[in-house]
């Protein structure tokens, strides 16, 4: 995890583009894809690296970036292009066997974030 590395190439981009629009179109942290219920929920390393890539990229939209949008990464643990089932990137546990979704603790974290106007 490199947090103020996020708020540099925010910064980078601004300056070196000439200060265009910008949209995060992915952004996140694998766990293990061998992790099962109900283990796979708690995800507070999850919340963890999202509070400060977030504070990171709040810091660079004072400093003048024009962020117009962000994306987690990913919303549910699906296939992944390079590392097939061996990692999961979602909010969302999604049991293999059956397809059921079970919400991770990010996920509730984000809801709460995303109703709030303090990020």
């Amino acid at each position: 995890m490199v947090p103020w590395g996020f708020y540099k190439a925010v910064m980078h981009v601004k300056n070196k583009f000439r200060d265009p629009l910008i949209l995060i179109g992915e952004n996140g942290i694998d766990q293990s894809g061998s992790d099962t219920l109900p283990h796979a929920l708690y995800d507070t390393f999850r919340i963890d690296y999202f509070d400060q890539y977030l504070h990171e990229l709040k810091r660079a939209i004072a400093d003048g970036a024009r962020v117009t949008g962000y994306f987690a990464w990913s919303l549910l643990d699906n296939f992944e292009w390079r590392m097939g089932f061996t990692s999961k990137f979602g909010l969302v546990y999604v049991d293999r066997k059956t397809f059921t979704r079970y919400p991770k603790d990010s996920t509730r974290w984000f809801r709460k974030v995303i109703k709030s106007e303090e990020y």
